[in-house]
């Protein structure tokens, strides 16, 4: 296997085509991450809250040229743990102005000391480092709840907007930390997306997701800084907010049965955006063979590659139920097949 070169990556993200080809999974289930690891991790927990040399040692065994750094912000979630011990969202608490006292932070101090002890670990590995920043949009869709802030973005939409005012605080302050060090790469996202398209009109996605994930964004380009943008969900309509946004990275380009075609948004977009996934965690991933699985990968790779912006990833996070021998053909087909050759 061949060793990490964060290179590989951002020579994809500046689209400077080469033969060898990026591969970057950022959460793996913990049932996929004891198969690679042959340990018996917690499955309460996500593969970046690994301590830093877990972390380093999972991603040298997956492959991948970066490591994902992130924390979990679970503020007025309602949560519930099955037998297994995996934790399931329900809903959210933050109901009324009564609930708005019960919004907590996150230690900004230990965000720091663990992102100092990754980048301590990864020093001489070749890794790079993409830092998972908290969104506001998406923390209070779930501190709400998906229901309930779809409703009060019509009958109490000055709710809304006090509860992200107050998340987008400590937001820009984590920021600003992470940013202060030698990360790579600034990823944020956006959970208001299904199968056939954005949960909310353009305009209150502009009001109640855009308007604040902008000035995020312009934060990372200030300091010209890649921006990695996960979002699932069929996105085709929103690509031209993103590129304006200054969105250099799209992760993971869901194939939504069928009704987004990767190949035509590389058409439409790739030479202003780098394309992250598509390798269908539903189908081949999951009920292919691993011949079929480096086939595809193959097919991805040449179709995808040419002028660059392309890197090798699933068409989202790789779930419990795809067989490990599936991700090892993935990873390898990204090493070993040579685009051009």
């Amino acid at each position: 296997m061949r060793d990490p070169d964060k290179n590989r990556f951002m020579n994809a993200v500046k689209h400077i085509e080469s033969e060898e080809n990026s591969l970057f999974e950022t959460d793996p289930d913990m049932k996929i991450v004891n198969r690679i690891m042959g340990r018996d991790f917690p499955i309460s927990i996500h593969a970046y809250e690994l301590s830093a040399e877990d972390n380093v040692e999972l991603n040298r065994r997956m492959g991948n040229d970066m490591i994902y750094f992130s924390h979990i912000w679970r503020v007025g979630r309602k949560e519930k743990a099955d037998a297994e011990g995996r934790i399931h969202y329900i809903d959210g608490e933050i109901k009324t102005e009564a609930d708005l006292d019960r919004l907590w932070f996150p230690d900004l101090e230990a965000v720091e000391r663990r992102l100092e002890a990754l980048l301590n670990a990864v020093q001489g590995t070749g890794f790079g480092v993409v830092y998972g920043a908290q969104v506001a949009p998406f923390t209070s869709t779930t501190a709400i709840g998906y229901e309930d802030f779809c409703v009060f973005t019509i009958e109490r939409p000055e709710f809304i907007h006090e509860v992200q005012k107050r998340l987008h605080e400590y937001v820009l302050k984590e920021m600003e930390m992470a940013m202060s060090y030698p990360v790579d790469v600034v990823k944020i996202g956006s959970g208001l997306i299904t199968n056939i398209g954005p949960m909310l009109s353009p305009c209150m996605m502009e009001e109640f997701e855009f308007s604040l994930l902008k000035k995020q964004a312009k934060l990372v380009k200030e300091r010209n800084m890649p921006l990695y943008f996960h979002i699932d969900g069929n996105v085709i309509t929103m690509i031209p907010h993103f590129l304006e946004m200054g969105v250099d990275i799209l992760n993971p380009i869901d194939p939504c049965s069928g009704a987004q075609d990767i190949y035509a948004i590389k058409e439409l977009y790739g030479d202003r955006l780098t394309l992250c996934g598509n390798i269908d965690i539903d189908n081949v991933l999951l009920k292919g063979t691993p011949e079929e699985v480096a086939e595809d990968v193959r097919i991805h790779i040449d179709r995808l590659a040419r002028g660059g912006g392309y890197i090798v990833a699933s068409s989202h996070n790789l779930h419990e139920l795809i067989p490990v021998e599936n991700f090892y053909a993935m990873r390898d087909a990204a090493h070993n097949y040579k685009f051009g050759l």
